[in-house]
């Protein structure tokens, strides 16, 4: 692999990084430890960072990571917080704009996905408090905000 494909490998994972931390926060996936990562194997014993791994909402939780968004902002799980860090993410406030309205836009469907896989009204119902908070409404903000 050359030089610039492993900066652009890279690049990729940060981005993907970014991304996952924001899905958390909208999820409220507060079980977020370093051994819930994975890696898929590429090429050539080249690996990257696997775009989704062991993602679980918890509606009941308190709204905490596990793996801090950064040592100044400690575990809370806020868009705030995801601001905070993009310089870090390498990723400019109108990318990190674009990537939290594909999540946005994705989480809004969260009920007329989880009733395509089976689940009843009253269990949807149970769920709520994980996708519907002010974080989702934090989000939406952002993603206005010129």
């Amino acid at each position: 692999m050359s030089l610039g494909c492993a900066l652009a490998a890279a690049s990729a994972s940060v981005v993907m990084t970014g991304r996952g931390s924001g899905f958390f926060v909208l999820i409220t996936n507060v079980d977020d430890h370093l051994h819930n990562h994975g890696f898929l194997h590429v090429s050539h014993g080249q690996w990257r960072l696997a775009p989704a791994f062991d993602l679980n909402p918890f509606p009941d939780r308190v709204r905490e990571l596990k793996t801090w968004i950064s040592e100044d902002t400690g575990p809370e799980a806020t868009i705030e917080a995801l601001w905070s860090v993009l310089a870090y993410f390498q990723i400019s406030r109108t990318r990190a704009k674009e990537i939290l309205g594909r999540v946005e836009q994705a989480l809004s469907k969260w009920r007329e996905a989880g009733a395509a896989i089976g689940m009843t009204n009253q269990e949807l119902d149970q769920f709520a408090d994980a996708f519907e908070h002010t974080e989702r409404e934090a989000a939406r903000k952002a993603i206005r905000q010129a």
